[in-house]
């Protein structure tokens, strides 16, 4: 059985494509061929490699005593499991 790869236009064996299973368990073969898939793989890379922009840290955030505590805050215990309870509205509305 033959398919016909969308990018390079060219009828190769089904064989030649990446296939995959659909939510029904049906096999679907995918419509680039596995040699255009690579290559648009191989250039996405070398793209992402030339995109990629080296940051360099800020020193005031990497300081050890960036991040202090208020001191008031030390004195604190976070105690249990904190539980979002949804806001009780009366059947009757608002203005009751």
């Amino acid at each position: 059985m033959n398919k016909t790869c969308k990018q390079c236009k060219e009828t190769k064996s089904i064989f030649m494509f990446a296939r995959t299973t659909d939510s029904y368990g049906k096999i679907k073969y995918l419509t680039l061929c596995k040699a255009c898939k690579s290559l648009a793989a191989r250039n996405r890379r070398k793209a992402d490699k030339i995109i990629k922009v080296v940051l360099n840290p800020d020193p005031l955030e990497q300081a050890p005593d960036a991040f202090k505590d208020d001191p008031r805050a030390e004195k604190e215990h976070d105690y249990g499991k904190v539980v979002r309870v949804p806001t009780y509205f009366p059947k009757g509305g608002l203005n009751d």
